[in-house]
């Protein structure tokens, strides 16, 4: 009888359900009805920690930033923008931004952030909403995007949504259309060492210099690191005191490539054999990754 009970029990026990994981990265995955219910959702799996990332997060809803005719802005994957460009997962963005809220300055006012790949403008929304946290602008973002429909649609999303972040409104973030490896890797003494935190948000084939050159003594980049069309790894890349690196392989991603305006143009015509591309490597790469048993 006993035996017979205890069987009934286990029975009417409720079963645990497996959590949808990315296949990158292994995070559990977010999705949601809602903005609310998925900054509910990041916060619970604990992708967003920090205060800062949490409050900046909650205060930006991905729905302005991703057309509906596009996809579900709430869906926690990637989301194709056209132009061979697309807006990563939330999973992704919530880990960039939490990343970089670790190394926020506590100054002030003179913080100054950098975002390379602006795209649809989330995530420059995001770094200045929390550069205002507390009631003023502590600083500047400067958004970097080198296709001029993207950066139109970029900046007409943050007025859209959040027009008191643009400088136009007195707010920190400028958003402008040009090639951030020119821009960046020339001899501009108001670019060199002078940035507390950069996002890059298209992925490098190394950890390059002109990336480097940017960042303040203390300073932290947050960027996919890999071969293209390959699973890169999302970095953090520590510049010490001393200039010496610490980079610190987080998650593992899949972004575009930083690239010329011409060349991503063209994988945006070849769209459907980059996604053939990206799937046979993807299989390649985790599948190595995969502990053995």
């Amino acid at each position: 009888a006993a035996a017979a009970a205890a069987a009934a029990a286990a029975a009417a026990a409720p079963t645990s359900v497996a959590v949808p994981r990315c296949r990158f990265c292994n995070l559990a995955l977010s999705t949601a009805d809602s903005h609310e219910e998925l900054c509910d959702n990041l916060e619970a799996n604990r992708i967003l920690r920090t205060p800062a990332a949490k409050a900046a997060y909650r205060a930006v809803d991905r729905s302005h930033f991703v057309p509906t005719e596009f996809g579900d802005p709430y869906l926690d994957a990637a989301v194709v923008l056209g132009a061979g460009a697309q807006i990563s997962a939330p999973h992704v963005h919530a880990s960039s931004l939490e990343l970089l809220a670790q190394k926020l300055p506590s100054a002030k006012s003179g913080i100054r952030i950098l975002d390379v790949g602006a795209g649809s403008g989330c995530m420059a929304c995001l770094l200045g909403t929390m550069l205002c946290l507390e009631g003023q602008a502590r600083g500047e973002v400067l958004a970097i995007e080198h296709i001029p429909e993207l950066a139109a649609a970029g900046e007409s999303n943050i007025q859209r949504s959040n027009s008191d972040l643009m400088t136009a409104h007195g707010g920190p973030i400028s958003l402008s259309c040009a090639d951030a490896r020119q821009v960046c890797s020339g001899d501009d003494p108001s670019l060199l060492n002078s940035f507390d935190l950069v996002h890059c948000g298209a992925a490098l084939a190394d950890v390059e210099e002109w990336l480097v050159a940017l960042l303040k003594p203390g300073g932290r980049a947050v960027a996919p690191v890999g071969l293209t069309d390959t699973p890169q790894w999302l970095c953090s890349i520590d510049k010490l005191a001393d200039g010496k690196l610490d980079i610190a392989r987080i998650i593992r991603v899949l972004y575009v490539p930083v690239t010329s305006e011409q060349e991503q143009r063209k994988r945006e015509e070849e769209w459907d054999e980059v996604v053939r591309r990206c799937r046979e490597n993807s299989d390649r790469v985790l599948q190595a990754d995969a502990p053995t048993m």
